[in-house]
């Protein structure tokens, strides 16, 4: 149950606001704002409904005290008086939006959940953004190659640009994470940076998701949603997987980068949008203009100084510095005893074509922990078969590794890992402990791997694992 704060000197107006969120919500109420700011220093406050006219310090005064402690608090103004000049100015101070006395249940209601849904929304963003830092702090993106360095340095102008940025490359080579620092870079850094996963939203939710859309607009639309850029305002929107998107909603796309306004789903009166839009995809667009799919217009806005990512096979000598941060990680992860490669292993990672590129390299590493993280180094005998084979192109034109594939990587990985820890719990009775020795792992990280692959190891006679 989220908490509420109403600052209003008028009791009947803390008393109308207490008996419309009773039982949905908490809420405490202060006459003035130090009464205010001493509920704010008790106890986690969600959403702050406040008086522009407040007793011994005004609304507006309260409101950038307020933001200066806490910057995601959505606040929203509650005003009697006809003018709107102390709303505006409130507004554009920070204020989530505003609301006339004497005021509508339902609207005050409405207008609450879009406060509460956008700040938990935003906090989303944020954590998520925090946890790419954590993976790759934009400080230590890793790699110097020259095509890496290239693609970098086209990414340090795009960020300065301001403007819509298509970045390209195979699957796995760190496009939201280019993307991601172009936000960082760029002069909108404070603001929200929110990703759109083009090919994993359906199609028949994606222009609700984008735009949001009215409430009454479709069966079950019991409110109105904000859309992603509404949750953007003036940050940075990263289209991944671009290519994804259908038609329709490609011309719908290509109006709002024309115009800078679009419409919510049921909705009549446009709406301003100041985000900066990046896209990224795997595909090649002019191929796939020719082909129909994608619109030549909305292609010809996006995709006139595009920052190309290298795959991995084209940036080897960047793989020995990866390969020993991601070892790093997982080994603190899972607490391996491991510590670096010998030589013999890190030349075949060299010389391997990496057909998932950076994803596969960090999903190795992690698997080559979980079966021998008790070794001190990683040999090459405790690389994957694929290792150990000639790295030749095909002939066939595909990409490099591609063809010797007989599946995709996380599936063959999952084969091979089940088939071995299978035939270790088979030699040693079910019993864990043993099993891991035999593996050359701990028993904690062959539990994770059972769990992860739903490997069940028969029980003793009293019902429990075998330890």
């Amino acid at each position: 149950m989220k908490h509420v704060l109403v600052i209003d000197d008028e009791r009947g107006t803390r008393e109308s606001v207490k008996a419309v969120f009773s039982g949905r919500h908490d809420v405490s109420a202060a006459s003035n704002t130090t009464e205010g700011l001493d509920v704010l220093g008790r106890r986690t406050v969600d959403l702050i409904f406040l008086d522009v006219m407040t007793p011994q310090k005004d609304g507006l005064s309260f409101l950038k005290e307020v933001h200066g402690i806490y910057p995601d608090l959505p606040v929203i103004m509650i005003s009697a008086c006809t003018s709107l000049r102390p709303v505006v100015e409130a507004m554009r101070v920070g204020a989530y939006d505003y609301i006339q006395k004497p005021f509508d249940v339902e609207e005050l209601r409405s207008l609450a959940s879009r406060a509460l849904e956008n700040a938990s929304l935003r906090h989303r963003v944020r954590t998520l953004e925090s946890d790419v830092a954590r993976e790759f702090p934009i400080g230590q993106i890793i790699g110097d190659a020259p095509p890496f360095a290239q693609a970098l340095a086209d990414a340090h102008e795009a960020a300065a640009a301001d403007a819509t940025v298509l970045i390209l490359g195979e699957t796995g080579t760190g496009k939201e994470l280019v993307a991601r620092m172009i936000h960082t870079l760029s002069a909108r850094r404070d603001e929200p940076f929110v990703a759109v996963p083009c090919a994993t939203l359906p199609e028949a939710l994606m222009e609700s998701e984008l735009f949001g859309h009215e409430k009454g607009a479709f069966t079950g639309a019991d409110k109105q949603k904000p859309g992603r850029f509404d949750l953007t305002g003036s940050g940075t929107l990263f289209f991944d997987d671009l290519a994804e998107i259908s038609l329709p909603t490609q011309a719908r796309l290509l109006r709002v980068l024309q115009e800078k306004e679009y419409l919510r789903v049921g909705g009549t009166r446009p709406l301003r949008t100041e985000a900066r839009v990046l896209a990224a995809t795997s595909r090649d667009l002019r191929k796939e203009v020719r082909a129909g799919r994608f619109r030549e217009d909305l292609y010809a806005h996006i995709g006139i100084a595009p920052v190309t990512l290298p795959p991995l096979r084209q940036r080897s000598s960047d793989i020995p510095k990866l390969a020993l941060h991601f070892l790093d990680r997982a080994r603190r992860a899972l607490g391996a005893a491991t510590e670096g490669f010998e030589p013999d292993a890190m030349d075949a990672m060299r010389r391997y074509t990496w057909p998932g590129n950076i994803r596969e390299l960090k999903n190795v590493i992690e698997r080559m922990l979980m079966l021998y993280g008790r070794e001190k180094t990683i040999r090459i005998q405790s690389l994957p078969e694929e290792f150990l084979a000639r790295n030749d192109p095909p002939a066939d034109g595909r990409p490099p590794g591609a063809a010797r594939l007989p599946c995709n990587y996380q599936t063959c990985v999952d084969s091979f890992d089940r088939s071995l820890i299978e035939e270790a719990l088979r030699q040693t009775g079910g019993i864990q402990t043993k099993a891991a020795k035999l593996l050359g792992t701990t028993r904690r990280i062959l539990r994770y791997r059972m769990e992860t692959l739903r490997i069940h190891s028969p029980p003793d006679a009293n019902g429990n694992d075998r330890a």
